[in-house]
């Protein structure tokens, strides 16, 4: 009796113990056959569908490498609601739905995952451990690829230096030229694809504009740290996204500020697995929809944690890893795709997914003194012999905003660096010329590198002057900067090429008006300010304009570059596309012979007298202005004899306020400083 009863007993243990592996929950792949019809085409149904759910900045990026009436393709398709809810009803829960490889990801136990194979319309179920086939991510450039459907406020105050520790690693590849023209991200939407980010209270972000953030672990809105993640879970993102856009004066200058930013949080700090591979390709597709011009991605996949699938060298072939065929889609849509390298080196073959992807811009990592390549930064060449990284940019020393404390600038390493501080130069060109491609940007930043005729799989084509290939590409524009004293309304324009401007015409209408009128912008002398003083009615409130400007070699530019686009500018005293960077407004970005040059009192009182000790000049006579914010000449005064003296110079009555004194010759400008007025 004893043993009967024993053996019921072990019969009802293994009866719950498999009643529970039933119930234990996993997460799987579903891929499906197709996308509930093949009838694809200008008109119908699902075409229609596909169409709605891309944004207009998505079509208009997507038209720039597609023909105008073959932008949307069945790839884009949504996977179909009756899919859908086939498999929600046996209880499994969705996470992710992509697409692309038209497949979900869910959570599921044993009974419900058998439920789903059954279903007519499943190709396949694998496990999340496990690579998704080659045969669909090899294929994912070509599939269906081809069927034929037929802001802001930022406020820079005169300093001799407004970036602070942040200014070297924008000035070895020559951004922070860029800056100095007013190009700082206007118009790009920028995609980082991340651990999480703390931005919402940091003093640093608060003049930042994020259009959109969704945390694709937990399916939410919420990027920064939840009550499961790790304490650091949202450090790596926020220090990726300072970099790019962060912003405190004498400290901290992001690369490209005045980007629109798109957040997504995919990599799991608690473990290494598949999972957020897809999560990574399910934030491309969402960015993609969104619009997004740029995606950068200081992530890498190689090694997973047991019992999932590591990758092996084979598997990086530009093409295989799912993050990397995603990257690859990514940019036959448009998209310019920025990854860090990977932190693997110094060996060859080091570089991982995604930047050994034949669509990804994989930047390594250089010290401050661009002589040579960091140790840990990884190498190539890839599975298939190409040469990895790319180039390279600042990956020690490089300043960044912490998630941990708020309204602070550290210091930090690592190719996750390097990424961002390149990626925002990429953005800048973006600002500037719209109409770039993906192979257009990578042939031109090729063109304008320091190893362009030798590169290798340590340094990849080395570092690029992005000041020099944009000066190159096309006349470079700035969007208007623009504001109001006094009754009047100053529009201006940096403009700048390689060759003289030879005139630029503003062309402008009211908001109730169709045609435009057109005054020629006045350029103001030693700069590369064109400018056009309006005198609003007190009824004017917004104007629609563009620019055009030509050089003296013929080469003529319109901004925005696309005649369908206007600048919106509101006028009178709430302008709000205001851009004070009084360091380019007024081209302050150089003081030759500063050492030799001394200006007192910098704060003037009622007496307005200035002195000036000038030491070791050659010129027999110094020209000396005083401007106002403007830019606007208010005295001027020639210095005879000028070398080892002491001259005193009587100023006419100022108003209070800040001015700057210029020291020219005809030839050159020695020295610009800043003036106040307080009495």
């Amino acid at each position: 009796m004893l043993f009967y009863k024993l053996m019921i007993f072990i019969f009802i243990l293994l009866a719950i113990n498999l009643f529970q592996t039933n119930l234990y929950s996993e997460k799987y792949r579903i891929f499906f056959k197709d996308k509930g019809t093949r009838n694809f085409y200008k008109g119908s149904a699902l075409f229609e569908l596909t169409k709605s759910a891309l944004s207009i900045k998505s079509i208009h990026r997507r038209i720039k490498v597609f023909p105008s009436d073959s932008f949307v393709t069945y790839a884009d398709a949504p996977i179909p609601e009756p899919f859908l809810n086939s498999i929600t009803e046996t209880g499994a829960k969705i996470l992710l739905k992509l697409k692309w490889l038209n497949y979900v990801v869910v959570e599921a136990n044993e009974n419900q995952i058998n439920q789903i194979s059954k279903l007519e319309f499943v190709k396949f179920v694998q496990t999340i451990g496990e690579k998704p086939p080659k045969e669909l991510t090899n294929n994912i450039l070509f599939n269906e690829l081809s069927s034929v459907a037929s802001r802001s406020l930022l406020t820079i105050q005169n300093n001799d230096n407004p970036y602070g520790e942040s200014l070297n690693q924008w000035q070895m590849l020559s951004i922070d030229k860029l800056h100095s023209l007013g190009i700082l991200g206007d118009s790009v939407l920028f995609g980082i694809i991340d651990t999480g980010f703390r931005w919402k209270t940091n003093k640093i972000f608060q003049q930042t504009n994020v259009l959109a953030e969704y945390d694709f672990l937990f399916q939410d809105s919420k990027t920064e740290n939840e009550e499961a993640d790790t304490t650091v879970q949202d450090h790596h993102g926020t220090m990726v996204f300072s970099i790019v856009s962060g912003f405190k004066e004498g400290f901290l200058v992001g690369g490209a500020p005045l980007c629109t930013f798109v957040l997504a949080k995919t990599e799991d700090y608690r473990k290494e697995s598949h999972f957020e591979e897809d999560c990574f390709a399910a934030a491309i597709e969402w960015m993609d929809s969104i619009g997004v011009d740029i995606i950068s991605s200081s992530l890498g996949y190689s090694n997973f944690d047991s019992p999932e699938s590591s990758y092996s060298f084979e598997d990086f072939d530009g093409k295989t890893t799912l993050v990397s065929a995603y990257a690859n889609r990514a940019k036959k849509l448009g998209i310019t795709i920025i990854s860090s390298a990977g932190n693997r080196g110094p060996n060859d073959s080091t570089i991982q997914a995604p930047a050994e992807a034949l669509g990804e811009i994989a930047i390594g990592a250089v010290n401050p003194t661009a002589d040579s390549v960091l140790k840990f930064s990884s190498r190539g060449p890839t599975f298939d012999g190409r040469i990895k990284p790319d180039f390279v940019a600042q990956g020690t020393n490089v300043a960044f905003a912490p998630a941990s404390i708020n309204d602070t600038v550290m210091f930090g390493s690592g190719t996750s660096v390097a990424g961002p501080i390149f990626a925002s130069g990429v953005a800048l060109l973006l600002s500037g010329f719209e109409e770039l491609t993906p192979d257009m940007i990578s042939t031109l930043l090729k063109q304008h590198s320091s190893r362009k005729g030798n590169p290798d799989n340590s340094w990849g084509y080395g570092l690029v002057d992005f000041y020099q290939a944009a000066l190159d590409y096309d006349i470079v524009i700035s969007n208007p900067i623009t504001y109001y004293n006094n009754g009047t309304q100053r529009i201006l324009f940096k403009i700048k090429y390689s060759k003289e401007i030879e005139f630029a015409k503003l062309y402008y209408r009211k908001a109730n008006e169709v045609e435009h009128l057109s005054v020629n912008l006045t350029k103001i002398p030693w700069t590369d300010d064109f400018y056009f003083d309006l005198h609003p009615s007190s009824n004017d409130t917004l104007l629609y304009v563009y620019v055009i400007a030509r050089s003296v070699d013929g080469k003529e530019r319109r901004k925005p570059f696309y005649e369908s686009k206007e600048f919106e500018i509101q006028i009178g005293k709430n302008s709000k596309n205001i851009f004070l960077f009084k360091e380019s407004l007024l081209n302050i970005a150089f003081k030759e012979n500063a050492n030799e040059i001394r200006i007192f009192p910098t704060v003037l009182d009622h007496s307005n007298e200035l002195y000036l000790e000038i030491n070791d000049f050659q010129e027999d006579a110094i020209d000396v202005e005083i401007l106002n914010l403007y830019g606007t000449s208010l005295e001027k005064t020639t210095i005879i004899a000028p070398k080892h003296t002491l001259h005193k110079i009587k100023l006419k009555n100022l108003s209070n306020g800040l001015y700057f004194v210029k020291l020219s010759t005809p030839s050159r400008i020695l020295f610009i400083g800043k003036l106040i007025k307080v009495f």
